[in-house]
């Protein structure tokens, strides 16, 4: 099956695919003329789709993608600026989280949004793990404690576990992975951008988070943690974030944050 399809039949010329397409791949040498792909194009595509999702008449397939599978763009449900800076703005890590148990299908809602993150050339690197309910949650954060105490200069935190606190996913009754294999181009870039989403996504449904910076650095270092997690040498956990209802943490108010140090070159 060829890659890339032009339906001339369908094509009003409008030049949108020559826009839109990152890799350059479409050409359109006037505009009474219909547009072609590059040579090699087949093999320079990195499938974002972006051409399929411009084309206003729907005259552009790859890979098989067409347009009744790109979803309409709903202008009533794109959020204002200052809706936006007001959930930056107002998210906190949270660490004391309620017994409630978060719904899975408001986890896959969340991950599903995931799909859509940016990535080095599309490449969509990043791989999911979703650790789900406290039980199970609470053994990733012993085997991190386990691992801890063989660490100089971490030797407090297994003291204050042993004491029956948890100061590694605090009792979160969900955890997120985020991991990749050795194919990634810009692993903790890309991994930073999809699990910052998934923390802002999170925060839009009223759902408390917290970076696991603790369980990221043991996970990679100690071989333990990735087999629990059934992760190759050639997997790498990149990032990991508590998920769940916030408990008696509360905010009234955005807390104040000094001026961006920046700088202008005109």
């Amino acid at each position: 099956m060829e890659k890339i399809v032009i339906d001339k039949y369908l094509c009003v010329r409008c030049g949108q695919c020559v826009l839109t397409c990152p890799s350059r791949l479409y050409v359109q040498e006037s505009p009474n003329n219909y547009p072609s792909t590059v040579p090699d194009a087949a093999n320079n595509c990195i499938s974002c789709n972006h051409c399929v999702a411009a084309c206003p008449v729907g005259a552009i397939k790859v890979d098989g993608v067409d347009v009744k599978m790109c979803e309409p763009i709903s202008k009533e449900t794109i959020p204002r600026f200052d809706h936006i800076a007001t959930l930056v703005r107002m998210r906190r890590s949270v660490r004391r989280f309620a017994p409630k148990p978060v719904d899975e299908k408001v986890i896959e809602q969340l991950m599903n949004v995931l799909r859509w993150a940016p990535s080095a050339k599309n490449g969509l690197p990043v791989k999911w793990i979703v650790v789900s309910g406290r039980e199970k949650v609470r053994q990733v954060a012993e085997l991190v404690i386990n691992w801890m105490r063989g660490v100089k200069g971490l030797e407090a935190l297994p003291v204050v576990w042993d004491q029956g606190i948890d100061p590694i996913l605090r009792d979160a009754p969900v955890l997120v992975i985020a991991y990749t294999d050795q194919t990634a181009i810009w692993p903790v870039v890309d991994t930073s951008i999809a699990v910052e989403t998934l923390d802002l996504c999170a925060a839009a449904m009223r759902l408390g988070s917290c970076w696991a910076g603790f369980f990221i650095r043991a996970a990679q270092s100690d071989p333990a943690i990735k087999k629990w997690l059934g992760l190759t040498e050639k997997q790498t956990v990149q990032g990991g974030l508590m998920i769940g209802h916030i408990g008696d943490e509360v905010y009234n108010r955005i807390p104040y944050r000094p001026d961006l140090d920046t700088r202008w070159i005109r």
